[in-house]
């Protein structure tokens, strides 16, 4: 009985020592999600605290634009693959949109009422490979032209359809707009895009486009194709 009684007291305490170190889980405060050109990414800073957007290494921060500047701090790193995100002011969310040389991104930052396990200290992209499909569409370059009105400060300097995609270039540091697609009853849908060779890049072709910033609007139309000639 005494022995087996030793025995039993080393079971418990091997078993209430393993249970009082368990394997912690990841922290939730480091996270990362895959890169989508059609999803706006939901970010809340806490204050006092700082977030960090990783992007990939194989990219690099051309432009970031931000809708209130003075409640919020942006800054890239030296290599231009991260940005580090700072709130200034309690309860002033705005949106901000970052372009690399080969990616768009959009996000909406909040502040944050506390620096809880569900605010994120460190956020990191990961980058599915593109399926490209075996039936897609030959482009036509330079198929498709628009006429520009509306304010002068947030026109393209150009823009053109092969018929697929639709191509518009900026002029050099000129902040980019918001840009949305009419659609045939007039409602607007947010469009995202692509950096390519210094042309954003959106897939798709609309009948008209609408470029948005700060109290500035502007719009492209879509001209009627040309009838072939005999």
């Amino acid at each position: 009985m005494i022995r087996i009684a030793a025995m039993l007291a080393v079971l418990l305490i091997g078993y209430d020592t393993s249970a009082q170190t368990p394997t912690p889980p990841a922290d939730p405060r480091i996270q990362s999600m895959p890169y989508d050109a059609g999803r706006v990414v939901p970010l809340r800073v806490a204050p006092r605290h700082q977030l960090t957007v990783i992007f990939s290494p194989d990219e690099h921060i051309e432009n970031v634009a931000i809708g209130d500047s003075e409640a919020w701090q942006v800054t890239a790193n030296n290599r231009g693959d991260s940005l580090f995100i700072k709130s200034l002011q309690s309860g002033a969310p705005t949106n901000m949109t970052v372009i690399t040389d080969a990616r768009v991104y959009s996000f909406e930052l909040t502040p944050a009422a506390n620096p809880g396990f569900d605010v994120p200290y460190t956020l990191r992209f990961s980058y599915p490979e593109l399926v490209t499909a075996d039936h897609a569409p030959t482009p036509t370059p330079g198929l498709g032209r628009y006429r520009l009105s509306g304010a002068r400060g947030v026109r393209p300097a150009a823009i053109d359809d092969d018929g697929v995609r639709t191509y518009i270039q900026w002029k050099r540091q000129q902040p980019l707009p918001a840009m949305f697609a009419v659609e045939e009853q007039g409602a607007e849908t947010l469009l995202q895009g692509q950096m390519r060779d210094g042309r954003y890049v959106i897939d798709g072709v609309h009948r008209a486009l609408v470029f948005r910033l700060d109290r500035q609007t502007a719009r492209a139309s879509r001209l009627p194709l040309r009838e072939n000639r005999p």
